[in-house]
């Protein structure tokens, strides 16, 4: 089925569900901050720049997508500082503020809140996005990780990979690889030539090319790589994992249903995770609450920290991660950049609504929903375009 997403921002609209509410008082000032077609990166700078601190003293919750009007929350360590607080920073609406004791950090949010129109949609399938739509609400959705994961390339799983395999060598050609004259003279080993025709903007790239052309060994030019970036691969090269785990369990037709020695996500308890039994499996309550969309199986985000499940669930796993040619012992190598954890392969999807209109862009269908912290709208939006077969 066909439909545009993101013909313009405010076809997708995010709102961040706090998982607390701050006390008032404290030395980070807490900021509920909206911003429209910014990337988060503009974001941090913009909020540093404004309220004259460095980008390490600004918290969030999670990051937003680029092309979009989206509304979260923002920290900034303030001790002792009682400013005015203005009602914009360079295009970023403030919308109010508080003070808290702690620093926003990643994960620290209930879900989000997502109002989506989607363009395009031909009228005999609009019927089928419905009832899909409703499937969802319903039975919830698998848990993938969506395309911005793996970068604007969408290549930075493979960048994870050749990082924690220490293969430096297929890291470089990956990072410089590409059909402009600054890639060709890299490929060539013509790394002078190279750096001064690399645009600015990349300073991974940059950074290599520089090291390299000094002279330095690959793995001294990878090094170079600043390590949230590394972090960024690792973390999108795990994401790769997860998400052939997901998939080859929706083939199994075991994505939404717990099998014994699963490692069971409870909803309920914010994520906290037990080993499911044979006595489990019988038990009428503990089939009800799968069904009811609170309990949920895991799939593995590889770590030295990530809890395991057992059995024939654990064989699958680490079948599964053979097929990618690395080890779980590899993952202890770079435990300070990826420590390992479990990720529901189910989620709900609440709250929904569902509606036809038409505005000034034209005809729409416009979906609202909630989905839980770390879940990407997209991969709903994707399930219900999708073709039949």
């Amino acid at each position: 089925m066909h439909g545009v997403l993101k013909s313009v921002p405010s076809d997708f609209a995010v709102n961040e569900l706090s998982l607390y509410e701050p006390t008032g008082e404290g030395e980070h000032l807490y900021l509920t901050v909206r911003k429209t077609n910014t990337s988060h990166e503009e974001l941090i700078r913009r909020i540093a720049k404004g309220f004259g601190v460095k980008k390490r003293d600004i918290g969030v919750a999670g990051r937003k997508d680029l092309k979009a009007v989206t509304t979260q929350s923002v920290s900034i360590y303030l001790p002792g500082q009682h400013i005015e607080i203005p009602k914009e920073v360079d295009s970023i609406e403030i919308l109010s503020s508080t003070r808290h004791s702690n620093k926003l950090r990643i994960g620290h949010l209930a879900g989000n809140r997502f109002l989506v129109r989607l363009r395009e949609v031909g009228a005999n399938d609009v019927p089928k996005i419905e009832e899909r739509f409703n499937s969802s609400l319903k039975n919830g959705i698998p848990n993938a990780f969506g395309p911005q994961r793996f970068g604007n390339k969408g290549n930075n799983q493979i960048l994870g990979a050749a990082l924690l395999r220490e293969d430096w060598e297929a890291l470089i050609e990956e990072l410089l690889k590409g059909n402009e004259r600054h890639n060709e003279l890299a490929s060539k080993g013509e790394f002078k030539l190279a750096l001064d025709a690399w645009p600015f903007g990349h300073p991974a790239e940059r950074n290599i090319l520089e090291r390299l052309s000094e002279g330095k060994s690959a793995r001294q030019a990878s090094t170079s790589v600043a390590l949230p970036l590394q972090k960024l691969w690792m973390n999108a090269f795990q994401s790769d994992i997860f998400n052939s785990v997901l998939q080859k369990r929706v083939q199994l037709g075991t994505w939404n249903t717990v099998e014994e020695g699963d490692l069971v996500w409870n909803f309920d308890a914010r994520g906290r995770s037990f080993i499911a039994n044979a006595e489990d499996l019988q038990c009428e309550q503990f089939l009800n609450r799968i069904a009811e969309k609170r309990l949920s199986p895991t799939g593995p985000l590889w770590g030295e920290k990530m809890r395991m499940p057992s059995g024939e669930i654990l064989e699958f796993e680490e079948r599964v991660l053979a097929s990618f040619c690395v080890k779980r012992d590899q993952f202890g190598s770079h435990k300070k950049m990826i420590k390992g954890a479990r990720r529901p392969l189910r989620i709900p999807v609440e709250k929904g609504s569902f509606r036809v209109g038409c505005d000034a862009e034209g005809d729409f269908v416009e979906l609202g929903f909630d989905l839980p912290a770390g879940s990407y709208a997209t991969t709903l939006i994707d399930q219900l375009l999708a073709d039949d077969e």
